[in-house]
């Protein structure tokens, strides 16, 4: 009763602000605009063509710059949660290791269901299908556009969920300096600095760079906490440099080259001398050739990212000291190449190839011995190593009927994946060693919607689309520890597929107001998931993949954006999802039960102003209770959150900030072991020639 009570009243201070700060703004707004709200967007991730929102059969979200600098945030991640259909798993915050960012319901512990592209290519591992969220700098992005549902009919795997894109600043004058320090809770440093040029016949640079260090906190609530668990640590420098030119017709190019490195502290010591910690060493190396005229483009990307994960793990059973150090190398690579050509006026092909390669190679090698018998003693080696290649090719024709006012869209893209050269070596305690056959799969994705403009004041749109995913080489090839604890691996796994149909509605009743909704049923084959085998190690169950047999995933999505006056714009928006497995032969225990971190509802609300004294930005978000086991017998509690940022251009050239994040020091959790950090201040002074 009293923690109801306290969120009741959390919830209704909350709100008290936000309307508090609507009743007092016509006094203080300047006429100056956030850009926060834009009615009539143009993007490009769902059609791979530059086209409006109100074009598009499909339900798009976009965050520009502007409402990233006006948003609290500590890491790019933190605006996604935001954005409705989106399930941000960030639970201690920048101390987090791995991020999970997911859409419509598909499993907030499974980044792999959901694409995220960096200036359209793609960051997922193929190795476990995540995103290194951590060393994406927020303050390199220029635009954010989020694509929900299916997007396998252009970009294949991954994109059962949708597609994230974000797109970074490109140079626009001459020269450009950007820096900034900021110091807050837990002794955190950060400090960035951006360098852009141009030149007048069209060649341009960029490199930025920042560096964060944290003491950290004890993320253990204080009734489980043992004298082995310490406070989380981070330290971590990203660089990013881009060149390129931009004045041809046919041959503009890129390159891109980004180094990551971190040390993330787990919360845990006993003997290794900083404890448990994982690195996530990144290198990113991209270039690009593009160019066109106003009848064809075209856009070729080249990638390879190579991501060394290290990780120290000890632990201690009763007297029994263990300990078991994580090295390995994820390798992706690919050549993606997209053309638009306009046959008629009223009628686009787009139409691509793709060649892409993911690796793994590595190991969990154990630094303490396991003794055989009384004159011997081995140290334990658990290793694996696989390749998966894809082929694909895609064709889209969008065509427009009745002077624009129905646009049709249909796609289909050819996926054919191979696994290969999987290599799995093991002592004990994993006695196990499966036989890692090569497997082909193929699939085929289409996608059709329909976009109705009869009217000028309301959109609408029917789609359906079909998602495709082959399984992540750690669980074709790895018998081992994972994230959610001591696994098996599976290699029969087979690839898993969703059908999704959608129905959306854009509604500008009146000028500077835009409401948008969508509802959604999407059936999930042959699924994916995590289930307990009902073996354990060490007192830990021991999960396996399976396939589940039907998934079904209902959701509605609502948001509203109003710009109330010049300089004040206020968004909410509402998502309610309802993820189920219906059918699960080899556990019909699991049936009819909620995939897991999947909450039902989630709700968020926003004012951004800008006026003479000060700008401000807050932003309350609440997620419902949601399950953090396969039988739904553990459950997480709901929370609400409010983040406020102020502040303050001094001269022309400076300017400071004050970022709170949750205002009401409401520390909650995300999963079933640890607690955010509550209440985060940060000071924050930044300059811009």
């Amino acid at each position: 009763m009293k923690l109801l009570m306290k969120k009741t009243i959390m919830i209704k201070q909350g709100w008290m602000i936000l309307i508090g700060v609507i009743a007092s703004v016509r006094m203080y707004s300047q006429e100056t605009s956030a850009d926060t709200l834009k009615l009539d967007e143009v993007v490009v991730t769902a059609t791979k063509s530059l086209r409006n929102l109100n074009e598009v059969p499909a339900r798009i979200s976009v965050i520009k710059s502007s409402q990233i600098a006006a948003t609290p945030l500590m890491q790019v991640d933190d605006i996604l949660r935001y954005v409705p259909g989106i399930n941000v798993n960030r639970t201690t915050g920048i101390y987090s290791q791995r991020p999970m960012v997911t859409l419509r319901g598909l499993s907030g512990d499974e980044q792999s269901r959901t694409l995220v592209l960096v200036n359209g290519v793609p960051v997922n591992t193929s190795d476990e299908g995540g995103v290194n969220w951590n060393r994406i700098n927020q303050y390199d992005i220029e635009r954010i556009e989020v694509f929900k549902g299916p997007g396998s009919s252009l970009y294949g795997n991954n994109a059962m969920g949708g597609v994230i894109n974000l797109i970074t600043r490109k140079p626009i004058n001459p020269q450009e300096i950007y820096g900034a320090v900021s110091y807050g809770t837990f002794n955190t440093v950060r400090q960035d600095l951006n360098v852009r040029v141009r030149t007048e016949k069209g060649y341009y640079g960029t490199v930025s760079q920042y560096f964060l260090k944290s003491d950290g906190y004890n993320n253990v609530a204080e009734e489980k906490r043992t004298p082995y668990d310490i406070a989380r640590f981070l330290e971590e420098v990203g660089i990013s440099a881009r060149a390129g030119f931009d004045k041809s017709k046919w041959l503009n190019w890129e390159l891109q080259y980004d180094v990551f490195r971190d040390k993330r502290g787990e919360g845990y010591q006993i003997y290794a001398p900083e404890g448990c910690y994982r690195n996530f060493g990144t290198d990113l190396f991209r270039g690009n050739l593009k160019g066109g005229d106003d009848k064809t483009q075209y856009d070729l990307n080249l990638y390879y990212q190579l991501e060394h994960y290290y990780d120290i793990n000890e632990r201690l059973r009763g007297t029994s000291y263990s300990r078991y150090d994580v090295n390995s190398f994820r390798k992706d690579m690919g050549a993606l190449l997209n053309i638009n050509r306009e046959l008629f006026k009223n009628n686009t092909i787009t139409a691509g190839f793709e060649l892409k390669r993911g690796s793994i190679e590595g190991g969990d090698y154990y630094q303490t011995p396991r003794r055989v018998n009384d004159s011997t003693q081995v140290y334990d080696t658990v290793y694996n190593a696989g390749k998966i290649s894809t082929f694909a090719g895609y064709v889209q024709d969008e065509y427009a009927f009745l002077d624009n006012k129905i646009r049709l869209i249909a796609g289909l893209r050819f996926d054919r994946v191979t696994f290969s050269d999987g290599d799995y070596k093991s002592t004990d305690p994993w006695k196990t060693i499966p036989e890692l056959k090569d497997h082909t799969w193929s699939e085929l994705s289409p996608r059709f919607g329909l976009r109705f403009n009869f009217i000028k004041e309301v959109s609408v749109y029917l789609s359906y689309s079909h998602g495709f995913r082959a399984s992540i080489l750690d669980d074709l090839t790895r018998t081992g520890w994972m994230w959610v604890g001591p696994k098996y691996a599976n290699p029969e796994l087979g690839p898993e597929s969703l059908n999704n149909y959608e129905i959306g509605v854009d509604v500008v009743p009146v000028n500077k107001l835009k409401i948008t909704a969508s509802g959604y049923w999407a059936a999930g084959n042959d699924f994916l998931y995590y289930v307990s085998t009902g073996d354990s190690l060490y007192g830990r169950p021991i999960y396996i993949r399976k396939n589940v047999t039907n998934v079904s995933i209902k959701g509605i999505e609502a948001e509203i954006m109003y710009e109330v006056i010049y300089g004040l714009n206020f968004i909410a928006n509402y998502t309610f999802c309802d993820a189920k497995i219906d059918k699960f032969a080899e556990r019909t225990d699991l049936e009819n039960k909620y995939l897991k971190y999947s909450p039902k509802h989630a709700a968020s609300a926003s004012l951004f102003w800008n006026n003479k004294i000060v700008n401000a930005g807050i932003r309350g978000f609440y997620k419902s209770e949601q399950f953090s086991d396969d039988a739904n017998n553990a459950k997480i509690d709901s929370y609400f959150t409010v983040d406020l940022m102020l502040s303050k251009q001094i001269m022309r050239h400076y300017m400071i900030s004050l970022d709170i994040q949750d205002l009401f020091d409401n520390q909650h959790m995300e999963t079933g072991d640890y607690i955010s950090p509550g209440r985060i201040i940060n000071g924050r002074i930044a300059f811009k020639f």
